[in-house]
């Protein structure tokens, strides 16, 4: 679903079958201080848990794509002392090589991931994440 449309319907009515897992970020960290729909929440959770698993099965070689890293990114508070997560983010961090620059040369403005801890965003700045 187009984020347009999304952003249309009325919050309690956002179903879980009509949000991308970006749509469903894009919610989540619009209504940080709000109440966050349902839906979203459990797209999101259902997304970390995911992500969360793969880099179990291989933790010392997944590579998150930005897609994953975004959420990771979210809920980074619930790993924040963990070994595991820190190697995660450091590997996908090894491996960014940022968005492709447009026809005219320019990047787009979503060339890193935000609120990541990344070379261009620093540490702690943000989401809160912890959902």
């Amino acid at each position: 679903m187009e984020r347009a449309s999304v952003e249309r319907l009325p919050m309690a009515t956002v179903a879980s079958n009509q949000l991308t897992v970006a749509n469903a970020l894009e919610i989540a960290k619009a209504n940080q201080n709000g109440q966050i729909p349902p839906a979203v929440t459990q797209t999101l959770e259902r997304n970390i848990g995911d992500i969360w698993r793969r880099i179990q099965t291989q933790p010392s070689t997944y590579v998150m794509r930005k897609e994953e890293f975004a959420v990771f990114t979210y809920y980074r508070s619930r790993y924040d002392n963990n070994a595991v997560a820190q190697q995660a983010v450091a590997r996908f961090w090894n491996h960014y090589k940022g968005d492709a620059p447009r026809v005219d040369g320019a990047r787009s403005s979503s060339s890193t991931p935000s609120a990541s801890g990344g070379p261009s965003s620093p540490r702690g700045q943000g989401s809160s994440g912890g959902r």
